[in-house]
């Protein structure tokens, strides 16, 4: 029960991976508000974070919205009074178009950016004031393997994953003298259809092609990734890539 007593925070909540880390944390004792455009689903794993006995907060909340991030962040505050842990983990990740440079559309670019970018600058803004108060905390952000290994015909994804390590970094550097840890995971290619409560793909070769460690990935290679960074164990453990992809990638 690492996170008695602790508050934490997770963004794209209402299903899939961020209900899988909001439910990891709350399993350890952690209360926890959990935040998605989806209020309907947010609402449902809030529900379950209370049947394991932990308080839970559901918030409405747009990423890409200064309005919203900045009322969510009151909203958990005076709900629970503080705040202990950040998971950034909303983002698009299905949809996003595949086609040449020269076809894709300035919309399109933008769509995916704010969401996977700048969702996470309007997140941490709005929370970090709170952390500071505090004098502690951790906040993990989630980007992909892809920002490392580059992917064919998906500039906008690739760049708005690649923005989160930057920025991760940058924020380390700023809030170290806060105690306040930042650190990114990059997962690569998580089989998380179950979560989603979609029919998992069927296994083939080719996805895994690459991985020293050759099976799939799944929500529970990653949820302990997320406990442990936003644990008291990760105290010095700050401006990582945390990469969890069986190997495809070294990161230095």
């Amino acid at each position: 029960m690492r996170f008695t007593g602790k508050v934490a925070v997770v963004t794209g909540a209402a299903t899939g991976l961020g209900r899988v880390y909001a439910l990891r944390l709350a399993s350890e004792g952690a209360d926890v508000c959990v935040a998605d455009v989806d209020l309907q689903g947010t609402e449902k794993t809030a529900s379950l974070i209370r049947e394991k006995g932990r308080k839970s907060l559901a918030i409405k909340m747009d990423v890409t919205s200064e309005e919203e991030t900045i009322d969510g962040a009151r909203s958990a505050f005076e709900t629970f009074k503080k705040i202990d842990i950040l998971v950034n983990n909303a983002g698009i990740v299905r949809g996003v178009s595949r086609i040449p440079l020269e076809d894709l559309k300035l919309a399109d670019w933008n769509r995916i950016v704010n969401v996977n970018l700048t969702g996470v600058f309007l997140v941490s803004k709005a929370f970090v004031p709170y952390m500071k108060k505090a004098g502690k905390g951790k906040i993990i952000n989630i980007s992909s393997g892809v920002a490392l290994h580059g992917g064919s015909l998906r500039q906008d994804y690739v760049t708005s994953k690649a923005g989160v390590i930057g920025f991760t970094r940058a924020l380390a550097v700023d809030l170290g003298e806060y105690n306040i840890n930042v650190n990114v995971i990059t997962p690569g290619g998580v089989e998380a259809s179950e979560a989603r409560g979609e029919t998992p793909r069927p296994f083939s070769p080719d996805r895994v092609g690459g991985r020293y460690i050759r099976r799939l990935i799944y929500p529970a290679d990653l949820d302990g990734v997320v406990a442990f960074l936003a644990s008291d164990e990760s105290d010095m453990i700050t401006g990582q890539v945390i990469n969890v992809d069986g190997g495809r990638v070294f990161v230095g």
